[in-house]
């Protein structure tokens, strides 16, 4: 379905947690721009370094998801080869690690299984858990980058683990913004944030100020920390729910590079209020964002919503 045209004012908008955009309508590319075609993935599965069978060719692993009905490995866990933080290093100590989410190379996130998903973030809450055992490691920042332009330099898809020994300041920002009365807890009930959907535990909506063009935030109803704060029934509905919202982008915007961005409390820390963005990545900042940090974005978060409503794929 072709976007509907905006041609109303540009508007600046500041949010709780200080982020700053201006949205232009005016300088709207629509989605129906882009083929909804998944884009070929050419390195020969014999010279993946993710790829069951090439599992040498990676560091050591740490950990892995094995299924009784399959052979091999679901998902599987190790250092990252080429990492920004090592505990050897004095002064640059913490963990790197990289979860290679699927062993099928021709795949997304998207074209998972909701229980693929659910193993996928399964493992990310028990590295979560591991890393917080080391007393020096205060955060630990979980991504996930989706082709080259959203920052991989594998096609294999996979997500990293950071872990850091100092809390990030956008994450001590956030803090704030979760004490009471918690932002993040009123956003179900704030107009300001258009709603796409909604499980009984999980809100997917557009934020109020979108640093990125159709970005999506998914929001849990309930003050809840991180993912190592959930059972398997709510890790399960935040597999569903973070499944609908893939598929959704990768369908209608045509399969564009993105990002996961998991915004989890710090390690020991209580009263934080979590939640996962993804940012596609159809729109290149230049040089007045890295300029003054303030963000053009040419698509309201509100016909952002609006689409993904019509183009949902449940």
């Amino acid at each position: 379905m072709a976007a509907k045209a905006d041609s109303s004012e540009g508007e600046i908008r500041e949010d709780f947690l200080g982020r700053v955009a201006i949205l232009a309508p005016g300088r709207a590319k629509r989605p129906h721009d882009f083929k909804a075609e998944v884009p070929k993935k050419t390195t020969p599965k014999s010279k993946c370094f993710f790829c069951p069978g090439n599992e040498n060719l990676t560091p050591p692993e740490i950990e892995r998801t094995s299924l009784p009905s399959k052979k091999g490995w679901q998902n599987r866990v190790f250092s990252n080869k080429f990492p920004a933080l090592n505990k050897g290093w004095h002064r640059a100590y913490g963990m790197h690690e990289v979860l290679v989410e699927t062993p099928e190379h021709s795949k997304t996130l998207s074209q998972l299984s909701e229980n693929e998903i659910f193993l996928y973030l399964k493992m990310a809450a028990k590295r979560l858990k591991a890393h917080a055992k080391d007393k020096k490691i205060k955060y630990t920042s979980i991504f996930k980058n989706e082709w080259e332009a959203a920052g991989a330099s594998l096609e294999h898809t996979h997500t990293q683990l950071v872990g850091m020994p100092f809390v990030p300041p956008y994450v001590k920002q956030q803090q704030k913004a979760c004490k009471k009365p918690c932002h993040f807890c009123s956003i179900n009930k704030n107009k300001k944030f258009p709603k796409i959907y909604s499980n009984s535990n999980f809100t997917l909506l557009c934020p109020y100020v979108s640093k990125y063009k159709y970005e999506l935030w998914i929001v849990p109803k309930k003050h809840i920390g991180s993912i190592v704060d959930m059972d398997d029934k709510t890790l399960l509905l935040l597999a569903q729910i973070l499944s609908i919202a893939l598929k959704t982008q990768d369908s209608y915007l045509g399969y564009p590079p993105y990002n996961i961005l998991f915004h989890l409390s710090p390690h020991h820390s209580k009263g934080f209020h979590m939640h996962l963005s993804i940012t596609p990545r159809i729109a290149k900042w230049a040089g007045f964002e890295h300029q003054t940090g303030v963000i053009m974005n040419s698509v309201r978060p509100e016909i952002a919503a609006e689409e993904y409503k019509v183009n949902l794929i449940k």
